[in-house]
This record gives C-alpha cells, structure tokens and sequence, in this order.
C-alpha cells in the first residue's frame, strides 16, 4: 500500500517515541503522532512522509486511551516544554521504563538484563531548578510546539517556585534592552548552590554554580543508591569522573572516610567550587583531589588498579569511546555508570561486552 501526504488514517497508538510523539502503525507503516497517548484510537493526516515512517497530526480523538488525561497544565497543549503532560504520571513511568528496556535490547541483542521497579520524582511538578525560556519582543515564553513562536507565560508548572517567582522582574529587564529588536534571546534561569535564582542569556558569563542535578529532590534518592550500591565491597580508592562539582564526590567522601577520592571534571569554574569546598572542610583536604581535565586525558595518565571504584557521569551525548573502552579493559572491581538518555548508555555499555 502508498501512502502520500494528506492521506487520512484511522490508527491505534501503540506506546510513546522517546521524541514524545506516539507510535502507530498502519499496513507496513510506523506512523508516528505527536499529542498522543497510548490506546487511542485516532483519525490522523500524513504531514510528512519518509520511506519506512510518517508523521502525522491528530484530526480526530476516536477513542481516548485510559491514561490520557487533561494536562495540569493550561498551555501544555500549546508549549514546546513538556509533552506528556497529557499522560497519566503512572503511564509516564511505565513508558519511560519501556524506553530502557528496548533500547538496551536493541544495542545489546541476546543480552540477558536485570531491571530495578522505576524510582519516581518525590515531585511531579515544581521540581526543575534549571529551565531555558526564551523572549521576543515583550514575550518571555518557551516555543511552541514544532515552531520558533515563543508561548508567553508566568508560570511553569514543573519549575520550582522560586524561579518563577523571577520572571516578571527578569521580563523587565529584558524589555529594557531588546523589547524592539526582532532577534529571539535564549536564556538560561536557575537555582545556584544556594536557592538563589540567577540567569543570563545563553553565551553569558553566569553569577554562581547550579545544582548539577536538574531535579536536585530525585538527586537525593539519585546519590543514596550510589552509596549503596558502592558499600558491599571494600575499596583502595574511588574515582568519580566527570565530576561536575562534587554531586557524587563529596557524598562518596562522607561514607567512605578511610579512602581516597580522585575527582576529574573539564570545567574549571565547577573545579574551583570543588576545591573551595575541600580547603574549607579540614577531613577532605587530604583525601580528596580534584583535577581540572578531559575525562579520557585523565584517563590516558592514570593506571586504574583491582581494588579501585569508578563512578561516572557523563553529559547527555555519553562518555567519549576511549574512556568506555579503557574502563573495560581495566581491573576496577567495581564500576557505576550513571545515565542522561537510554541510547547513550546502551552504547557504551556495548563496549564491557566487546571486551
């Protein structure tokens, strides 16, 4: 069967693409469709078409799907920033699971894996302190949905309190200086280490360190099973790479404090927090080291030995493959990988099994 754009389907949603769109299928077509949620059952129209998929926009809910829901909140249904609020929170986590599940099997074929019941949010709303709003010209918003319009708002319903409560001052601000220009600024509104809100436009030089952790509530339960999962074997030393500014090291320090802790992380201004942190505090200054460096530079000029822990926390794209391939081939008796997105961790764990 062909299809073409502006043909009109009648579909079921299957389960949710990591992009946030819902997944259908039509004859041999995957027919992906944005503000859907799974067991709808739709009437759609082809907006664009690919050789194996489609995308396609809802003209009519046929039949609703038992976690649809309407979304707390009322312009969720119009703002680029959230795109499930649509879903039940239970539907949510059983879809954010399942996105885990397939992906690890995907990259790793045949591999027989263990899975841990999902940890939720203590918070489903209020819990973000960093977010990246954007103004134009007397709006200050997030984009819409699929375009560069900027939705304006003054409110986020998953930002905490205290950094909404800066939007009307930071709105001033900014009409002072580009309410008549027609270029779009992008910014960047946190909490710094202190719960004090800071921003800057994107590119700026910033005031204060962020959490490194945007929901810093699901960070506690985040570093509590690190701790545990660390504390069934005895350890010479423990690594933490891409240390950030001491999320895990400092917590590694205070439950093992007869170790020494060897931190690397790229970015001086995070370093220098760190090393603030250690000269002020008389029990870390000679156990625990913080070096300003690539993680995988570090790597090349450090011989990692059996009794050694390494804990890690790479970026959203992943670890670089010389650090993945190193810590594969090494003694380390134990290694705790902490993930941003299920395809980057399941491409560098690819390499343990290579090994």
């Amino acid at each position: 069967m062909s299809y073409n754009i502006d043909d009109v389907l009648d579909v079921t949603i299957e389960k949710m693409a990591i992009g946030g769109s819902g997944i259908a299928r039509h004859g041999g077509l995957v027919v992906f469709v944005p503000d859907s949620a799974p067991g709808d059952k739709l009437r759609v129209k082809i907006t664009t078409k690919k050789k194996s998929f489609a995308e396609a926009q809802i003209l009519e809910i046929l039949n609703s799907g038992p976690s649809r829901r309407q979304p707390p909140c009322p312009i969720a249904d119009r703002c680029g920033g959230c795109n499930w609020q649509h879903l039940t929170e239970t539907e949510q986590q059983n879809q954010k699971q399942l996105f885990v599940k397939e992906t690890l099997a995907k990259f790793l074929p045949g591999r027989t894996l263990q899975f841990l019941p999902i940890k939720p949010s203590p918070l489903s709303f209020r819990y973000r302190n960093r977010i990246q709003p954007k103004y134009h010209q007397g709006q200050l918003g997030f984009f819409s949905r699929r375009s560069h319009e900027v939705i304006a708002t003054n409110d986020c319903l998953i930002t905490e309190e205290k950094l909404t409560a800066s939007f009307e001052t930071i709105k001033e601000t900014l009409d002072q200086k580009f309410l008549h220009k027609n270029e779009t600024q992008r910014l960047e509104i946190y909490l710094d280490q202190n719960e004090t809100p800071q921003w800057a436009l994107l590119g700026e030089e910033r005031e204060g360190i962020g959490f490194a952790q945007v929901n810093r509530f699901q960070n506690e339960d985040l570093i509590k099973t690190v701790l545990n999962w660390a504390e069934d074997m005895t350890y010479e030393r423990l690594f933490d790479l891409y240390a950030g500014g001491g999320n895990f090291t400092f917590p590694l320090a205070n439950h093992f404090k007869a170790q020494n802790i060897i931190a690397a992380e790229l970015d001086p201004r995070l370093v220098q927090k760190a090393q603030e942190k250690i000269q002020s505090t008389n029990s870390l200054q000679k156990r625990v080291r913080f070096y300003t460096s690539d993680v995988a530079l570090f790597l090349k000029r450090t011989e990692l030995k059996a009794k050694d822990l390494v804990v890690l926390d790479p970026p959203r794209s992943g670890a670089d493959a010389f650090v993945m391939k190193t810590l594969a081939h090494s003694p380390v008796q134990k290694i705790l990988y902490i993930s941003c997105h299920p395809v980057s961790l399941a491409r560098d764990l690819k390499y343990f099994f290579e090994a």
